[in-house]
């Protein structure tokens, strides 16, 4: 199949199998997770979306669920909505180190990518054709476009969310590395990852997309792809400013996962080569590296002046005695949830441009961009000393996370976009 073109799938001879009775709003909606929907840690990137999109939905849809995921994942999450759910099912994905170095073997072998040794289990399309089987759905709706390596059924309409474009960050990667065997194996990368990606889009009637950047990524690679674009959201509740912790006029924060590729190296960049240049204008200054598996090449740096946390359970103390947000992406696709998130929080935010990247931000009134080295470091120092300054770009950009970007919002952006498609496909159903 050329993946470069949409697949046309006509369904002018198929009957609506949902249960539309125009009475209702509700859909009977399946929601099929590649990681547990657990409400996230601050650092989890998936779950920063896949969860409040799942309780958008269960405000207003019957929501089944099936999820990849531990059984203490399974546990923690059947305690908490075990009865707000139609139906849950979790595939426990957990493997034991020599089981999951042989399985990557075997689809090495097979021609297959690492990715589809992490997210396939025959179990879990097992579970997906029975709960196809035995239940009447109106949609289903996919966490993420991985997920397209299963077979979805073609008389169901089916929204896959993506939370960046895979390959155009590796892309990314590839244009700002050096190192030629590096720069070859992220091409070979690259390579693969495009091709499974556009040919997992097929499975989908429709996906979504966090950013306009995004949506014209998808648009262009597969013409004719139906995509709506989804911001994320905040939960403004969980990040209210925390009023017991006393602010560090010194102290920077920098939140995120760090064994993902564009955070470490983001993080290291603004370690070498913006740090040392901060200390010389600020030498009490302080950097808290906040979240989870720090990679050896970060913790090596950790000292009185780089305090490296790795997991914790709340991550708003450290942000609330931090004095300004850092967000040193050089790498990065999709919205970064960690500039909304200082934003809720009311923390003056110093960037990269890709680190805010899609977010309603102005640089020198809600934030301050800064690109080489020597203007990130100005720009840090600058909000340090200046603390009118720093409340501007604090309040400024709080009043945008405000009006622009809350979960309710989005969960209704996301409720329009199911029936568009559910429209589209059926054009008889009812759904307008």
């Amino acid at each position: 199949m050329d993946t470069t073109t949409v697949a046309t799938d006509s369904r002018q001879d198929r009957s609506y199998t949902g249960t539309n009775d125009a009475k209702s709003d509700a859909l009977n909606l399946l929601m099929v997770f590649h990681a547990a929907p657990n409400p996230p840690p601050f650092d989890l990137g998936p779950s920063k979306r896949n969860f409040p999109f799942f309780i958008e939905n269960l405000k207003r849809h019957n929501v089944t669920v099936l999820s990849l995921g531990s059984r203490t994942e399974e546990d923690r999450f059947r305690k908490q909505f075990g009865d707000k759910c139609r139906s849950i099912t979790f595939v426990n994905n957990r493997e034991t180190k020599v089981i999951r170095l042989l399985r990557r073997f075997l689809y090495l072998l097979l021609g297959h990518s690492q990715t589809r040794s992490m997210i396939y289990r025959r179990k879990m399309q097992k579970a997906l054709d029975r709960l196809v089987g035995e239940n009447k759905f109106d949609m289903i709706h996919a966490s993420s476009v991985i997920l397209g390596y299963y077979d979805f059924p073609r008389v169901i309409p089916t929204i896959s969310d993506t939370h960046n474009v895979e390959f155009d960050l590796v892309h990314r990667t590839l244009r700002g590395t050096r190192d030629p065997i590096w720069k070859l194996y992220l091409y070979l990368e690259y390579k693969r990852l495009r091709k499974e990606e556009l040919r997992n889009c097929l499975k989908f009637d429709a996906m979504l997309a966090t950013t306009s950047r995004d949506s014209e990524l998808w648009k262009k690679e597969l013409p004719g792809l139906d995509v709506t674009v989804v911001q994320n959201g905040v939960d403004r509740q969980f990040l209210t400013p925390v009023a017991d912790v006393k602010q560090d006029e010194d102290a920077l924060v920098f939140v995120g996962l760090m064994e993902y590729y564009p955070n470490r190296h983001g993080i290291l960049y603004f370690i070498e080569e913006i740090f040392p240049l901060i200390l010389r204008e600020r030498p009490h200054a302080k950097l808290y590296i906040v979240g989870a598996k720090p990679t050896k090449d970060v913790l090596a740096h950790a000292s009185d002046r780089i305090i490296i946390t790795g997991f914790v359970d709340d991550v708003r103390p450290y942000v609330a005695r931090s004095s300004v947000f850092v967000i040193p992406l050089l790498i990065g696709g999709g919205i970064r949830g960690k500039a909304l998130e200082a934003m809720a929080m009311r923390k003056p935010i110093v960037s990269t441009s890709i680190g805010i990247e899609g977010i309603k931000l102005v640089n020198g009134e809600s934030v301050l961009l800064a690109d080489s080295p020597s203007e990130f470091s100005s720009a840090v120092v600058k909000v340090l000393a200046d603390h009118v300054l720093a409340n501007n770009l604090a309040e400024m950009a709080y009043s945008n996370v405000i009006k622009y970007y809350d979960w309710t919002a989005k969960g209704i952006e996301l409720d329009r976009a199911y029936k568009a498609a559910i429209s589209r496909c059926y054009p008889m159903s009812g759904w307008i």
